[in-house]
C-alpha cells in the first residue's frame, strides 16, 4: 500500500496544491516557515481527518477560506486505486469519502492508510504522560487484532455508565451490570495488548540496534490494575474509593507502556537526541510488526529528520528507513542535509521545494 497522489487545499499556507506519482522515498525541502510540515499535515488528515499540530482542524484552514480539503489516492498490492478526501469546513464537522463513497466513521481512514509519525514532540512518547503511550500500544494492537476496536468502545462505555453511577453515589445493583461489562471488555483488551508487547519487544529491541549504541532500555507493559489481583477484585476492593472521587480508579484506561534504563525513567534520563532515536526505533518497529503480522504496510511521516542528530546518527535512521518495505515522507530544510544518504536502489526516491506554500517537484 501507498500513496500515489496528494491533493491539499487550504491548508495552512498551501492554497493548492498537487503531488503527482508519489515515490517510495519523498523528500520535502525548504525554509522553516515554508509550509513543509504542512505536507505532512495533510497526509495526517487523510488517515485520521485530525492534524498532529493542533486539538481542532479549525486552525488548519488557510485564512479568509472556509473549508480545507485533502485529497488523495492509494495504491494497493493487487494493483487497484482507491480515492480518498477528507473535507472540512470552518464551521466544524468533515467529510470523508473511500472509494467514492461517504464515510461516517474515523476508524475505516486508519484502517486503509495507517500512519506513523515522528517529529519535534515525539520525545512525548518518554516524557509525557501515560495516555501517549496508550495511544501507541492501541495503535498497534489496532491494526493486528480486529476485535479489539470493539471491546475499546465496550469498555469505554461501560466506564462511562460506571462513572456516572458512582458520582450519583449509587447502588452496588445498579453498578453491577456495568461492571460485569468492563471485566469481561477489560480482559480482552488486556490479552490483546499483553499478546501485542511480547512480539512487540524483540523487534524494538532490534531497530534500537541498529540506531543507537544504548544499553539497559526495558520495555514493560502495565495493565492499570494490581495484576496479582483479578479485576473485579480490584473493583470491589476500591468501590468506596471509587464512589468518594466519581471516578473509576483502575482499568484499561489506566494502562501504561513504561521505558526505562537501567531501572529508572527514560524520559529524565536521555538526551533529547536519544529519546528522538529510541523514539524512532519503536515507530518504526510498529511498522515492522505491522508487516510481519499482517502483511500490510504503512506510511511513515518524519517532520525535520536532521535535527537534534549528527551526521552518524543520521545515516543509521536513514539507512534504517530506507531498508524497510515502507513508504516515506521525510521534510529538511536543504536537500544537501540528506546527500550522504545511500538510499537503496529498489527506492524510487523524489524530491519535492516548497516556497511559500507551493510545492514544486524537482527533477
Amino acid at each position: 500500500m501507498k500513496l500515489s497522489e496528494l491533493k491539499i487545499s487550504h491548508v495552512r499556507n498551501v492554497q493548492d496544491a498537487h503531488l503527482k506519482d508519489l515515490a517510495d522515498v519523498n523528500i520535502i525541502f525548504g525554509e522553516n516557515g515554508a509550509g513543509k510540515t504542512s505536507i505532512l499535515e495533510s497526509v495526517y488528515i487523510l488517515g485520521l481527518a485530525r492534524s498532529f499540530r493542533s486539538p481542532g482542524l479549525s486552525p488548519v484552514i488557510q485564512r479568509d477560506s472556509e473549508a480545507c480539503t485533502v485529497f488523495g489516492r492509494i495504491v494497493r498490492p493487487e494493483q487497484v486505486e482507491l480515492p480518498i478526501g477528507v473535507h472540512r469546513p470552518r464551521g466544524g464537522g468533515f467529510k470523508i469519502r473511500l472509494g467514492g463513497e461517504a464515510v461516517s466513521s474515523v476508524v475505516r481512514l486508519a484502517e486503509v492508510l495507517p500512519l506513523q509519525l515522528i517529529n519535534a514532540a515525539s520525545y512525548l512518547l518518554l516524557d509525557g504522560g501515560p495516555k501517549q503511550r496508550r495511544q501507541f500500544l492501541d495503535w498497534g494492537v489496532f491494526h493486528v487484532e480486529h476485535s479489539f476496536y470493539d471491546q475499546w468502545r465496550r469498555a469505554q462505555k461501560a466506564l462511562k455508565q460506571r462513572n456516572s453511577i458512582l458520582r450519583a453515589q449509587g447502588t452496588a445493583q445498579q453498578l453491577a451490570p456495568w461492571d460485569r461489562e468492563l471485566i469481561d471488555a477489560s480482559a480482552a483488551i488486556h490479552t490483546a495488548r499483553s499478546s501485542y508487547v511480547t512480539d512487540f519487544i524483540p523487534v524494538f529491541k532490534e531497530m534500537l540496534g541498529e540506531l543507537l549504541d544504548l544499553d539497559g532500555i526495558e520495555l514493560a507493559y502495565r495493565p492499570g490494575w494490581d495484576s496479582t489481583c483479578s479485576y473485579a477484585d480490584v473493583l470491589n476492593r476500591n468501590l468506596t474509593r471509587d464512589k468518594a472521587r466519581g471516578l473509576t480508579q483502575s482499568g484499561p484506561h489506566r494502562a501504561d507502556l513504561t521505558v526505562s534504563i537501567h531501572g529508572a525513567d527514560a524520559g529524565q534520563i536521555l538526551s533529547r537526541g536519544q529519546q528522538k532515536l529510541v523514539v524512532s526505533a519503536l515507530r518504526v518497529a510498529q511498522t515492522r510488526l505491522l508487516r510481519q503480522q499482517t502483511g500490510r504496510r504503512c506510511i511513515l511521516l518524519v517532520d525535520d529528520l536532521p535535527a537534534e542528530m549528527d551526521a552518524d546518527h543520521q545515516r543509521r535512521l536513514c539507512a534504517l528507513l530506507g531498508g524497510l518495505d515502507m513508504q516515506l515522507f521525510l521534510t529538511c530544510i536543504s536537500p544537501d542535509e540528506l546527500s550522504r544518504v545511500d538510499w537503496s536502489e529498489s527506492k524510487q526516491k523524489k524530491m519535492f521545494h516548497v516556497k511559500q506554500g507551493c510545492v514544486s517537484e524537482v527533477i
